[in-house]
């Protein structure tokens, strides 16, 4: 089966958007339509337009130190989040979702699994986050930047970090 169309799952800090970013550009050079899952919030309401990509919302937000109330409600926010997930991923026909950190692909990731679709993730840093850490145990392939962010696994590959090309083309400091 040929890919022809990739959710792409990152949100809240350039430390996930933008390699998200490198990674939806190459995929949509390669003919792959790129659907975004954000948050409103996130630097990634602003940027992904930008970069004509689509892109729909999910409601979410982290809950630690954020008081009692919040703690309560998240379960059912978090219900909520991946119904709405599983409703964009039937919308777009979603072959495949790739996530690249951040509160939002949470939801998305579970939508994903639920759905039966194949679900990639990618930890930027040398400790993986709270949301990469628990969908490592549902995605099909595990990439991380650095070695040991995630155990050793078979689904688990060391990849670095995607670059886009605007900056991987930059000229390095002994040609300035």
């Amino acid at each position: 089966m040929s890919v022809k169309s990739v959710v792409v799952m990152a949100g809240g800090t350039g430390g996930h958007v933008f390699p998200a970013l490198a990674v939806a550009q190459h995929l949509s050079q390669q003919g792959v339509h790129i659907h975004w899952l954000g948050t409103k919030n996130g630097i990634e309401a602003d940027i992904v337009p930008k970069n004509n990509f689509d892109i729909s919302y999910l409601e979410v937000q982290g809950v630690r130190g954020q008081g009692l109330a919040r703690l309560l409600l998240a379960p059912f926010k978090i219900l909520l989040a991946v119904l709405a997930a599983i409703k964009v991923l039937r919308a777009v026909k979603a072959d495949c979702v790739i996530g690249l950190g951040g509160y939002v692909t949470g939801p998305g990731g579970v939508a994903a699994r639920l759905l039966g679709k194949p679900l990639i993730i990618h930890e930027q840093n040398a400790v993986a986050g709270f949301t990469n850490k628990q969908l490592a145990r549902i995605a099909t392939q595990v990439l991380q930047a650095f070695p040991a962010a995630f155990p050793a696994s078979p689904k688990v590959t060391t990849t670095g970090n995607p670059v886009r090309p605007v900056i991987a083309n930059l000229a390095t400091p002994d040609t300035l």
